[in-house]
């Protein structure tokens, strides 16, 4: 059994090793981005048991999240008994800043003024907020317009010539 143990731990932290580790910060890594990983992880690796799966990601966590999550779990009388979507509700309710979908809309609009600042960073801010905003059915095109409203007005210009270059308008 110990030797089973060691040899998923093995295998679950080589396919987990080269992503980011979860420390709070939703630009870095997204909670639902870090819950997509794990559930795939532990799809391929056939490991179904929530309270292992629980232990196991624990390793996606940094020292302030894990030591968060453990007390927490001390407090709850969980430690040997905690499940992943015990553990992901928990991250969502500690670290999810954005709550609604009205309060990501207006990050949204506000992000505008931070696409100068860091781009790489203006992307996956950008790409986590539209997941919190319940857009209607044409989603991407509502998600086309969020972003190019962002865009500085000089980048605009030639997104519009590509554009109407691309879809002949």
């Amino acid at each position: 059994m110990a030797e089973q143990a060691g040899r998923e731990l093995s295998s679950f932290a080589q396919a987990v090793h080269n992503h980011l580790q979860f420390d709070g910060h939703m630009e870095m890594l997204s909670i639902d981005r870090m819950e997509e990983i794990l559930k795939g992880t532990f799809r391929i690796l056939q490991l179904t048991d929530e309270v292992w799966q629980a232990q196991l990601a624990q390793v996606m966590l940094n020292h302030n999240v894990l030591q968060s999550w453990a007390a927490y779990c001390h407090s709850e009388g969980i430690e040997d008994t905690a499940t992943l979507p015990r553990m992901i509700s928990f991250l969502k309710a500690t670290y999810d800043t954005v709550s609604t979908a009205y309060q990501a809309l207006d990050e949204l609009v506000a992000l505008k003024f931070k696409i100068d600042e860091d781009l790489p960073m203006f992307n996956q801010k950008f790409n986590y907020l539209v997941a919190r905003v319940d857009f209607p059915v044409d989603q991407l095109s509502i998600t086309l317009n969020h972003y190019h409203r962002t865009m500085p007005v000089d980048i605009k210009k030639s997104c519009l010539l590509q554009t109407s270059l691309l879809y002949g308008k």
